[in-house]
């Protein structure tokens, strides 16, 4: 039988004898001197032939130091197509002793070493990886580029046993510290954090996890930072830069980060410094951490739920509302008007243009009239010891707490003196959730918006390292409160700053 003969006997059905001439078609494709035989069989896999174990249990008698030619156009044939079966076998052949392996092969196969590539794959490519050169860094990186794409555990021992050095410190640190050898990165000298920060860019997800349990077994800080730092230009979300800094117990990390959230955020902060000992290293920071897990314990069991669809037909009126946009001399004129609803109007989208002043949400808050009362809560603003079973105050503590939640804590001076007025007047039982929430977020802002900085009318310098501001003419600063809407200003100079809190 010529080898035309049995690349076509290959893919003989025939019900008596097909088996036999495909089994023959095999043979004469496996022994033949011509390595094209093994091509014919290699191609007959990629296309799904009807008959596989028939082939491969024929390949399988081919001997890598009597049939290196044969053994390496197998090889060729993978790099093109990666097939598991080929590649279980290829792994119990290995690559022919004693032959150089051609630069595009070894780029080619390494490159199979794909993220969810199957497990068959990934093992062959480390049986091969291990015949590549070990002085060879180009290799290397190619071969450290793979482990990183697959997290392989076959490549990563090999790195190891063979020690093979990378062209890329950046590689060499992510090995180092995710397999914990912080020896070994203390040894490349990353002073400026440079090469942890392009490890954890270049590091998939699960890499990252066990880089942060690296960096989380060092007591060096500047370790510490110098993730935090990576983090920063990570680009990942709010979320993934937190659960990263949590991984390695960087509580000062963590807390620098609550200035950047909204209460709602903060929660699970709270719940995890609840749970663990673990507090911020600044004296300060600590007492804040401290003042907000109390807070937090006293909410008891909370949970957030979206509110539910309006039914066909209606509207919110918050948004009916925002949709006429009323110029701000309507809304100025709806806060005097007669009809409560009108006024709702002004004060709600008044505060939302910050042109509703405290005085008038506090005026809402006692009206006799309950849309207005209703809309000073909902704005954060109100008694919440008015007297009598008030039927918002029982709407407000059972679905209001919107606005609050969604609060920022790295908000101005006049936030967080809105909410320590509205904490110190928070009591009874039915205000108990707001009072935590109140407290938690108190907690956080006496520490980053509780001084505020203000402008002296004089335009005279106190001191001659000051910094001299002259008029702005028909300029008007004004600092208002979007939780309460104040409209106050001030013209004292100086900076203001309590004991308890940083400077």
């Amino acid at each position: 039988m010529t080898l035309d003969e049995a690349r076509n006997r290959l893919f003989d059905t025939g019900f008596l004898f097909g088996g036999l001439r495909r089994r023959r078609a095999v043979d004469i494709l496996v022994t033949a001197t011509d390595p094209v035989g093994i091509e014919v069989l290699a191609q007959a896999l990629k296309q799904d032939h009807s008959r596989p174990d028939e082939i491969l249990q024929g390949l399988g008698r081919l001997s890598p130091e009597t049939d290196a030619a044969k053994v390496q156009v197998l090889w060729a044939a993978f790099a093109k197509d990666p097939k598991p079966a080929l590649a279980g076998l290829l792994a119990r052949l290995g690559w022919p002793p004693e032959q150089p392996i051609p630069g595009k092969l070894a780029s080619e196969v390494l490159a199979a070493a794909t993220a969810g590539a199957d497990p068959q794959v990934l093992q062959v490519v480390a049986a091969f990886a291990r015949a590549l050169p070990v002085a060879d860094e180009a290799v290397n990186d190619a071969i450290y580029a793979a482990w990183v794409r697959t997290q392989s555990r076959e490549l990563e021992r090999l790195i190891a046993e063979q020690t093979r050095q990378p062209a890329t410190p950046a590689f060499e640190a992510l090995y180092a510290l995710v397999r914990g050898d912080l020896a070994g990165y203390a040894a490349l000298d990353d002073a400026d954090g440079s090469l942890l920060a392009q490890a954890f860019a270049m590091a998939p997800a699960p890499l990252r996890v066990r880089l942060a349990q690296g960096v989380a077994a060092s007591r060096d800080l500047g370790i510490k930072a110098a993730y935090r730092r990576a983090i920063a230009g990570g680009a990942l979300d709010r979320a993934q830069g937190l659960e990263s800094l949590a991984l390695v117990g960087d509580e000062d990390g963590l807390f620098e980060q609550v200035r950047h959230l909204e209460l709602l955020e903060t929660l699970d902060l709270c719940e995890r410094w609840f749970g663990t000992p673990g507090r911020p290293s600044h004296a300060v920071q600590r007492a804040a951490v401290d003042r907000a897990v109390d807070a937090y314990r006293s909410l008891g069991t909370f949970q957030v739920e979206p509110g539910p669809e309006l039914p066909d037909g209606l509207v919110d009126i918050f948004d009916h509302w925002r949709s006429e946009r009323p110029s701000d001399a309507e809304l100025c004129a709806d806060l005097g008007a007669d009809d409560p609803f009108r006024k709702v109007r002004g004060h709600y989208l008044g505060y939302e243009r910050g042109l509703v002043g405290a005085s008038s949400l506090a005026g809402a808050a006692e009206s006799d009239h309950w849309p207005e009362r209703l809309t000073a809560r909902l704005l954060g603003f109100g008694a919440e010891t008015r007297a009598g079973e008030d039927p918002v105050l029982w709407v407000e503590s059972c679905g209001g707490d919107s606005s609050l939640l969604h609060a920022p804590v790295g908000g101005s001076p006049e936030d967080y003196a809105c909410h320590r007025a509205a904490l110190e007047r928070t009591s009874g039982p039915v205000a108990s959730r707001a009072k935590a929430l109140r407290g938690i977020l108190c907690a956080f802002q006496g520490v980053f918006v509780a001084g505020g900085i203000t402008v002296d009318e004089t335009s005279e310098a106190a001191d001659r390292r000051a910094v001299e501001i002259e008029d702005a003419g028909d300029l008007e600063l004004q600092a208002w409160c979007p939780y309460r809407g104040s409209a106050d200003q001030s013209s004292n100079s100086g900076v203001t700053d309590d004991d308890d809190r940083l400077p």
